[in-house]
């Protein structure tokens, strides 16, 4: 039986870091579903670039002879207080003649191996769409589950609110368009305030925000900001998603500083946000929601949005080389 090869990345390059876009964008292609965030894939494009510290860990599968990749695990993170993140995916479909599984299991392993021999510790493990497969495969490597997020989708333009003026859009707020060079001092003193205890939302820096400004998808008419007196007191930031199959406009950020909490602007914001997608043709929308937030939830549901689909973190307190199931010697490129 043919064996795959197997490389753990200490440095990532452009060469590899397109293998990755290219394995990831082939898998979506084929489930519809996407396999690796956003943040992991940024994470990838700034260490191909010199940039970010430290580097990201990268294992990765491939079949002898081909440059092309079977499968991608990677580690990101480390440093100031915050959890590593470990992300893993798989091209089932050209894992043969080893199964998809057993594939996935050699990837982790060997990803943790890898983290552990980079002084280990704490580490954060998210699944988009976890099956009861991997639901057991993060139990017997030690770890628990420690939060799920759920999508939730909705069609779009959403119902008229019944207190809203005949004829109007669902929202009871007036926003305008964020203001790059202008509003980022703001709008992140908003954001960091609204999201004070939020794990990947909250401490957002300069670097961050102009990052974000930089993507493709980045769209200043879509980031709505509410102003009261001069002051950010709310925004809803949209991000419209095109692929083949189709269009869709997601609440990307959306938040109230706690100043002026308990006025509906929560609700109002959001439903600003969906207006604006609707007016731009879009007919489906979706936000993500941890699902131990219930006042979020409820007040989502109420919108009538459903849940698609719900992504999963796992966590393990202590990641050590002496672990069992860390036999396995992958080599280092």
């Amino acid at each position: 039986m043919e064996a795959l090869v197997l490389d753990v990345w200490a440095t990532i390059d452009l060469a590899t870091a397109a293998a990755v876009h290219e394995l990831v964008t082939r898998i979506e292609a084929v489930t519809g579903v996407p396999r690796l965030s956003e943040d992991r894939l940024r994470c990838l494009d700034r260490a191909a670039q010199g940039e970010g510290s430290p580097p990201p860990i990268g294992v990765s599968i491939r079949r002898p002879g081909h440059s092309g990749l079977v499968g991608w695990a990677q580690i990101d993170g480390r440093g100031g207080g915050r959890t590593p993140t470990m992300e893993a995916v798989v091209d089932a479909g050209r894992a043969h003649p080893q199964s998809g599984d057993s594939v996935l299991d050699t990837l982790v392993d060997a990803a943790l191996v890898a983290f552990a021999d980079s002084d280990g510790g704490s580490l954060r493990w998210w699944m988009n769409h976890p099956s009861e497969a991997d639901e057991v495969r993060a139990a017997t490597r030690g770890f628990t589950t420690e939060r799920d997020l759920l999508q939730l989708r909705c069609p779009l333009p959403l119902p008229t609110r019944p207190d809203a003026p005949l004829g109007h859009a669902p929202s009871s707020i007036t926003t305008r368009a964020f203001r790059v060079g202008h509003d980022e001092a703001a709008w992140l003193f908003q954001n960091n305030r609204a999201f004070v205890d939020h794990p990947e939302q909250g401490q957002w820096d300069l670097a961050t925000l102009e990052a974000r400004e930089a993507e493709p998808w980045f769209d200043p008419e879509g980031f709505r900001i509410l102003e009261i007196d001069g002051r950010i007191a709310g925004s809803c930031w949209t991000k419209v998603h095109n692929s083949a199959a189709t269009v869709e406009g997601e609440v990307y950020v959306i938040g109230v500083d706690p100043d002026f909490h308990g006025r509906g602007w929560g609700r109002a914001l959001t439903e600003d946000g969906f207006g604006w997608l609707a007016s731009r043709g879009i007919r489906t929308g979706m936000l993500y929601v941890d699902a131990a937030n219930a006042t979020a939830v409820g007040m989502y549901t109420s919108m009538g949005m459903t849940v698609d689909h719900v992504d999963r973190s796992y966590l393990r307190p202590s990641v050590v080389r002496s672990d069992a199931q860390m036999a396995q010697e992958p080599s280092a490129t």
